[in-house]
């Protein structure tokens, strides 16, 4: 259910409880008394019970993407997966995905009947004050007409009240989603893709002198540094090699390079150009890595490698001739 139908359903049982309330009053003030602490104690319970709540359709989100994921590339490498007769491998897995997603959909259905337990317990309670209110009264005092009447609408309270509480809290739950884009809004962009007025050279780089200057590079504001006023000289046509433990930074130098993270303070300059004074195209087009984990992406071996479409089928088909010869004469 949508957003916009959950608040206008809240409102819908909104008025309602507020007209059956007005009603039963009408008949017998006297079931304030009671109505005024249970709806504190109704308050208290949508309280505590939203704060598990919200945690666990977030966990719920958490558990979900896996399984698509999980589905939709399971359906895609459906072929290679029967080629290699892999199908209860990926069954297991499934099952398992899926099992990790179900424990926190257990949990928040059994946190709405813990709730919705303790609601009808309170609306029933009022219910019942009322009905012994109008059955001690005289004619004289109540009328039976309003009586009847109050009794016929608190028949529904309990209804009414678990369906407001139910539907706040699945209000709640959806606002979670509004968050999340929220919180994409309030990301960064990324550095201008080009920037016209300055662009290097075709021919840059044409040496690759890198050259790094008091480098300073943190994930986010209140991380601590990863990179602490590095400066060191990486000199052309050499082979450079970075030694450190896990953690130390060898992949941060690394995303620097591509300003897949903007330093915080210093500079890097290649061929004595400054990388953060250029678009990130400019400095990505002319730069290659071979990343730790191989990855290939949906679609045909040419997409992978041109995922851009920049060159020829005859250019790729060279490269690949050249690169093969000399592998071989290297054996």
């Amino acid at each position: 259910m949508s957003i916009s139908n959950l608040a206008w359903g809240f409102t819908y049982d909104l008025v309602q409880l507020l007209g059956i309330i007005a009603v039963m009053s009408q008949a017998a003030w006297q079931v304030f008394i009671v109505l005024i602490p249970v709806m504190a104690a109704c308050i208290w319970y949508q309280r505590y019970y939203s704060a598990s709540a919200r945690e666990l359709a977030r966990l719920t989100g958490i558990c979900q993407a896996p399984v698509i994921q999980h589905f939709s590339e399971t359906i895609s490498g459906s072929t290679t997966i029967s080629c290699f007769e892999q199908e209860s491998r990926f069954n297991e897995t499934n099952m398992q995905l899926i099992d990790k997603f179900s424990q926190p959909k257990l949990y928040s259905a059994s946190a709405m009947e813990w709730l919705s337990f303790r609601l009808d317990l309170l609306s029933s309670t009022i219910f019942a004050f009322c009905l012994a209110f109008l059955v001690s009264f005289p004619s004289s005092i109540a009328d039976p007409r309003i009586a009847g009447l109050a009794v016929t609408y608190g028949i529904n309270l309990n209804a009414v009240q678990s369906s407001l509480i139910s539907i706040l809290c699945n209000l709640e739950n959806k606002i979670i989603s509004v968050e999340r884009i929220l919180q994409y809004t309030s990301i960064p962009s990324e550095a201008p893709f080009v920037i016209k007025d300055n662009q290097p050279d075709h021919s840059w780089p044409s040496f690759g002198e890198v050259h790094i200057q008091d480098l300073q590079v943190q994930y986010a504001p209140h991380l601590p540094l990863v990179l602490r006023g590095l400066t060191c000289t990486f000199t052309a046509g050499a082979k450079t090699g970075i030694v450190g433990r896990t953690g130390s930074g060898k992949t941060t130098l690394v995303q620097a390079l591509f300003r897949l993270v903007e330093p915080l303070a210093g500079k890097i300059l290649i061929d004595n150009i400054n990388i953060s004074s250029i678009g990130v195209h400019d400095l990505r087009s002319r730069l290659s890595i071979i990343p730790q984990d191989p990855t290939m992406f949906e679609g045909t071996v040419r997409s992978n490698l041109d995922p851009l479409e920049e060159y020829t089928d005859e250019q790729i088909w060279e490269v690949k001739i050249v690169k093969s010869y000399f592998l071989d004469s290297k054996k």
